[in-house]
Order: C-alpha cells, then sequence, then structure tokens
C-alpha cells in the first residue's frame, strides 16, 4: 500500500514539475500536422500559456487549435504547440453541410481547470464545440501537456 502511496504522489510531483517545466523549457519548432487537404479553414486561434511568464522570447509556447471542413464537409480538428511536451493532435467530425465560425467554440482552461491561468496554473487545455445549426456534433478536451503524462506514466512503469 505505501508503495503504491508512493509511486502516486511521484507521479504528481513529475506532473506538477512538468507543468511548471512549460515556462522555462525551450520551445521547439512547430511541426506540420500531418493533414493533407485540408480543406477551407473555418477557425484558428491560437494562445500562449507562459508569455507573462517568461523572460525571453524564445521560451514562450504557443498552443493552436485549427478546424478545416473540406468538400465532403468532413470537419477536420488539428492543434499543434510549440512546447515539448504536446504531440500534434488530428480527428475528424462528420457533418451533413457546411458550418462557419459561428458554430465553433474554444474554451481554455488550466490543468486544474481554471478559466484564470496563473504563473502555477497555465492554460493547457481546450474544450472545442462543434456545432450544425445550433446542434452540437463534437465536443472534445485537447491537453496541451499530453507528453508530460507520458513521462509520468514511463516513470511509474520504470519502477
Amino acid at each position: 500500500m505505501r508503495k503504491k502511496y508512493f509511486k502516486v504522489m511521484l507521479a504528481v510531483f513529475f506532473l506538477v514539475l512538468c507543468m511548471l517545466g512549460t515556462t522555462a523549457c525551450s520551445s521547439k519548432e512547430s511541426e506540420d500536422s500531418g493533414v493533407i487537404g485540408k480543406g477551407k479553414r473555418i477557425f484558428e486561434e491560437t494562445i500562449s500559456p507562459n508569455k507573462d511568464y517568461v523572460e525571453n522570447e524564445k521560451d514562450v509556447v504557443y498552443h493552436t487549435v485549427e478546424i478545416y471542413q473540406n468538400s465532403d464537409n468532413v470537419i477536420i480538428v488539428t492543434s499543434k504547440s510549440t512546447s515539448a511536451f504536446f504531440k500534434p493532435l488530428q480527428y475528424e467530425v462528420e457533418s451533413d453541410t457546411s458550418i462557419t465560425k459561428s458554430d465553433i467554440d474554444v474554451e481554455w482552461t488550466t490543468s486544474m481547470g481554471n478559466p484564470d491561468p496563473t504563473k502555477e496554473d497555465q492554460l493547457h487545455i481546450a474544450c472545442v464545440s462543434v456545432s450544425q445549426n445550433g446542434k452540437l456534433l463534437d465536443k472534445r478536451k485537447i491537453n496541451f501537456a499530453n507528453g508530460a503524462f507520458e513521462i509520468i506514466e514511463d516513470v511509474i512503469e520504470s519502477k
């Protein structure tokens, strides 16, 4: 029991350390999300969770959500980041007709679920909602710190 508790506490410690590390880690170049024939761009939003907390411009991290719709009305949601802790994500949402920017809603929160970030609790979650004619088609959360969780899992599994 004590050993399991120690592993969980160690995992939580590394998660917090990784989250705080995004303010001090150098950012990597943004990679292409790999979407071929994306279609028409409907929406794009980029935020920086740490720009107010770093001294050097090269340490600023950017998270981006882009939404496209192709000629078959398939909606393609992509996300990318300059953070070393994020692996680009892409998924598709089926649709019968075209959507517009007003059909998209992205709400940013911190890892702890707060809409108001602090230096210790920065924005890392994008809740992406896609609607069509007022009807919700899809709602998903994108975790821009997903790589940090993999590091924690590797640590736990190695013990």
